[in-house]
């Protein structure tokens, strides 16, 4: 997981992406024969104790029990329909105030993370990613620039509650916030580097085989987050011989594959990862998903 001095690695991404927005082109690279959405989890929960939010108001009195939901069960839940292009927005129903959106079981619901995608579903990911390039030993990471505390110890905290108050950490050993390169987590040498300059994003470039992510040891070595109970998937991830390619745009909830039919068509029918087939230049904008839009 060695940074590479030289962002000439990505260069060939750089005529597949759109300079401007019109779909998820300018962000994913176009040239694939097919390509497959990942759905990030979402997760929901209810008080333990009366297994529902219907009756209750926030702080919640007692226990709360929360769990990891897919998207196709949030679409049940609230009656919707899910499709490739749906939007998470646009599948929950109308809000409690305080709670947000409570299905008429009684459980609240909360969105996914986005521009990263969880540990467990990248390593099934993974499996077939590793399964269709004939490098799966050598590969490249891509990491967005702007994550706090990666280029210098500004812009991130950790807080400790000790006996006497608050301990703060800033992270990449300083003990104060500094905007000085190579106070965060990468070194500058790193920071003053070169970077990978596509359209309205940069990237941090890093050797890592495809293959690392099978495992969660990857937790534990990757440079660029700060701690393995909050880790950071790749934003970009392709191997040597450039098969695929997958992006989890900072911006998204989902984690968009390029590759072979057979790849997506893998991924698609994996049930331990919610991912459907989408088309060259899908438009996932939050107002794309017409299945689901508001009756006027």
């Amino acid at each position: 997981m060695d940074p590479l001095r030289s962002a000439a690695a990505g260069d060939w991404l750089k005529p597949r992406i759109d300079s401007q927005w019109h779909d998820m082109h300018a962000v994913v690279p176009r040239g694939f024969p097919a390509y497959a959405r990942i759905f990030h989890p979402a997760w929901r929960d209810h008080p333990e104790a009366t297994k529902t939010w219907h009756g209750h108001e926030l702080p919640a009195r007692g226990a709360v029990q929360g769990q990891e939901v897919g998207w196709s069960d949030v679409a049940l839940a609230f009656g919707k329909h899910m499709h490739a292009l749906t939007q998470f927005g646009r599948l929950t129903g109308p809000e409690i105030p305080r709670l947000g959106p409570v299905d008429a079981a009684g459980w609240r619901y909360g969105s996914p993370e986005l521009g990263n995608l969880n540990p467990e579903k990248l390593a099934a990911a993974a499996v077939h990613l590793c399964a269709h390039t004939s490098t799966p030993n050598q590969g490249v990471t891509g990491i967005w620039e702007g994550y706090g505390g990666l280029t210098s110890s500004s812009g991130y905290v950790e807080l400790t509650f000790v006996a006497d108050g608050v301990q703060p950490d800033y992270g990449g050993g300083s003990e104060a916030p500094n905007a000085e390169p190579g106070t965060g987590l990468l070194p500058a040498e790193v920071v003053n580097g070169e970077r990978l300059q596509l359209p309205g994003r940069s990237y941090f470039l890093f050797d890592t085989a495809p293959r690392i992510y099978l495992e969660p040891g990857w937790l534990h070595e990757a440079p660029w987050h700060h701690s393995p109970d909050s880790p950071q998937s790749p934003n970009l991830l392709w191997p040597a011989d450039k098969s695929w390619v997958l992006v989890s745009e900072i911006d998204f909830d989902s984690t968009i594959v390029g590759g072979s039919w057979d790849l997506i068509s893998a991924l698609a029918q994996d049930p331990a990862i919610e991912a459907l087939a989408i088309q060259e230049g899908a438009d996932l904008t939050w107002d794309a998903d017409v299945h689901n839009r508001p009756a006027q």
